[in-house]
């Protein structure tokens, strides 16, 4: 059973992926998530957005972010999350990735976002993906 667009911020059972918009990396990654989200539990929203304000998460947060069962969770531990969240073999990568210290892994994170944007930069929102378009947030 899937999210509806218009309850996700009031239940819990939702789980929302912010991200950046304007980094072409983080818009692939969001268009994987959504080709791997085959049970439809998971909702998508730029940092930039009203979505994210009302959970919480500052204007200036460059760091990816997961929202899940009421819990905000950030950069690593997001990462985590959001596999464990979307099932089947993701959801085992995600379990696999707690055998490594949380510090080590958001240490990786931090060099991965400190390169992002200078891997690509987008000026512009892609395109989304055919079904991706209605599980998007403002």
């Amino acid at each position: 059973m899937g999210c509806g667009k218009l309850t996700v911020m009031k239940d819990k059972a939702c789980n929302i992926v912010f991200f950046d918009s304007d980094c072409l990396m983080c818009q692939g990654v969001v268009k994987w998530l959504h080709r791997l989200d085959e049970q439809d539990r998971l909702r998508f929203a730029p940092l930039q957005g009203e979505s994210a304000r009302r959970v919480g998460i500052a204007l200036n947060e460059d760091s990816m972010a997961f929202y899940g069962r009421g819990e905000l969770s950030r950069a690593a531990l997001a990462v985590e999350r959001l596999l464990i969240a979307t099932g089947g073999v993701a959801a085992l990568v995600g379990i696999s990735m707690r055998a490594c210290p949380l510090s080590l892994r958001n240490w990786c994170y931090r060099q991965i976002a400190k390169r992002r944007l200078t891997i690509s930069k987008s000026l512009s929102c892609g395109i989304p993906e055919a079904g991706l378009r209605e599980k998007m947030l403002d």
